[in-house]
């Protein structure tokens, strides 16, 4: 045998774990035809993840989700996850399916065959069929609802719960349901079967209107996505486990959803997306959790401003939260904060500075602006926040001449008289950490910046490391 192709020697249990890493079913049996040893490494291969996409031509997949075709292709499809499932007689530990509501017959059976194999991690997600008169849905089978042995349970997409009076899942420690057709009923009831729930994810589902989360002591996870779900009134936790919690609203919505978390002392990470709260509300919730370590908040647009207090914060993150004109912070354990901002830049105040924190700033100016105004508004920001912190990253989309300015700064030592000195002269080090498009490691040499400035474009994106 060649030399190259010692890796076909391997035992059959070490070429599953390396297929096991290829995330394409397609390139999986791309690799298997290298030789007859592949192919029958592959033959023998445990498949538990299937979804048309990564084994059809794109072509056939929009006949298969939107025309609703029952053609060559589908059917190669299902006589693809027959035969895998066929070939797991040493059990299933997970199984993963995407399809369309038609192939439910298809579906029974092999959710069925997981079920028969002591599958652990169940995931069914039922994909929208486009441009299709009716509302097609495939009913959750009574036996998943039933299955003591799953550890994770994840339904996406057009799936009801029908006719179910009886669940029971002690052993579940994950769930999500996205997209799903799920009332305020069928969610407590589900809830209330899930003794030892660790990880709770809810999106988007229509019917709900109310999410109540209480007496699940092991509860330390919870996201809320409420994309495109203007029937959710209420969000009300209460978990005296719960470290981490996640809520997205739409902010296009304009929908002013009851949210109430308590009883989570021990709550360490907090996020925010789209969240229509106004500044005293916003204030007050984050004040109920004094152990908080991680708090991001992104295109919250009703923040103007805004004061963070707490003494364990460690991270974070401000994104797109565009009328924010004012930020206190009395967080002195700070070590990272990340700000993006896609024009304004609000002023920043600080009671306990931050010993050691490393910043990085996003900014981009918009195009309407002008050159010295975008300069002015970075040039007061910068000064600003440099008496608080004492080195941070700046990333930057910017208009080259700022670039150039940095770079030129000690060519005019004279250009701020007096003691005061302009935020340029104040710089103790200004370094060049990467400029994109460039192959250049940093930290780039300011003769290198000053070369590559005829190069770049407006809106090139280049990150400094500045220390005051």
């Amino acid at each position: 045998m060649d030399d190259d192709d010692k890796i076909s020697l391997l035992p059959e249990h070490v070429k599953h774990r390396i297929l096991s890493f290829i995330p394409s079913i397609k390139e999986v049996v791309r690799t298997s035809s290298l030789s007859k040893s592949w192919l029958r490494t592959w033959r023998s291969f445990q498949v538990t993840d299937f979804d048309q996409s990564l084994i059809l031509p794109d072509s056939a997949i929009h006949q298969f989700v939107g025309a609703r075709r029952w053609n060559e292709y589908s059917e190669s499809f299902v006589r693809f996850v027959d035969d895998a499932l066929m070939r797991s007689c040493d059990g299933m530990p997970r199984f993963q399916v995407l399809a369309t509501a038609e192939m439910a017959p298809h579906v029974d059976k092999w959710v069925g065959m997981a079920l028969d194999y002591h599958v652990e991690e169940l995931s069914i997600n039922i994909c929208k069929v486009e441009n299709f008169p009716g509302n097609l849905l495939y009913s959750i089978p009574k036996r998943v609802l039933s299955a003591e042995f799953i550890k994770s349970l994840t339904l996406s997409g057009d799936v009801k719960f029908d006719g179910i009076s009886t669940v029971s899942l002690p052993s579940l420690r994950s769930l999500g349901l996205s997209h799903s057709h799920i009332d305020n009923q069928m969610f407590q009831r589900l809830l209330g079967c899930c003794p030892f729930l660790e990880d709770l994810t809810v999106g988007s589902c229509s019917l709900l209107s109310e999410i109540e989360v209480s007496n699940l002591s092991f509860l330390s996870r919870v996201m809320v996505m409420a994309s495109c779900w203007p029937e959710l009134q209420v969000v009300r936790i209460e978990a005296p486990a719960l470290e981490s919690f996640r809520c997205y609203s739409p902010y296009l919505l304009k929908q002013d959803i009851g949210l109430i978390v308590r009883l989570s002392p021990s709550l360490r990470c907090l996020e925010f997306r789209d969240l229509f709260k106004m500044d005293d509300w916003f204030c007050q919730f984050l004040s109920k959790f004094p152990m908080l370590e991680s708090l991001s908040l992104g295109r919250c647009r009703l923040l103007k401003r805004i004061t963070i207090s707490n003494p364990l914060l460690k991270n974070l993150s401000i994104t797109n939260c565009d009328n924010l004109v004012d930020i206190r912070i009395d967080t002195p354990k700070l070590s990272s904060f990340d700000y993006e901002a896609l024009s304004t830049l609000p002023s920043i105040w600080t009671e306990n500075p931050p010993y050691n924190c490393a910043v990085g700033l996003y900014f981009r100016s918009p195009r309407i602006q002008a050159p010295s105004a975008c300069f002015q508004e970075l040039q007061k920001f910068l000064t600003e926040w440099s008496t608080t912190f004492g080195c941070f990253e700046l990333t930057v989309h910017l208009y080259e001449f700022i670039c150039e300015a940095l770079a030129n700064r000690e060519e005019n030592p004279e250009c701020c008289p007096g003691k005061v000195q302009c935020w340029k002269h104040e710089l103790k080090g200004a370094k060049i950490e990467r400029v994109q498009g460039t192959q250049h490691h940093g930290p780039l040499d300011w003769q290198i910046m000053l070369s590559l400035l005829p190069t770049l474009s407006t809106w090139t994106e280049v990150c400094f490391r500045l220390q005051w």
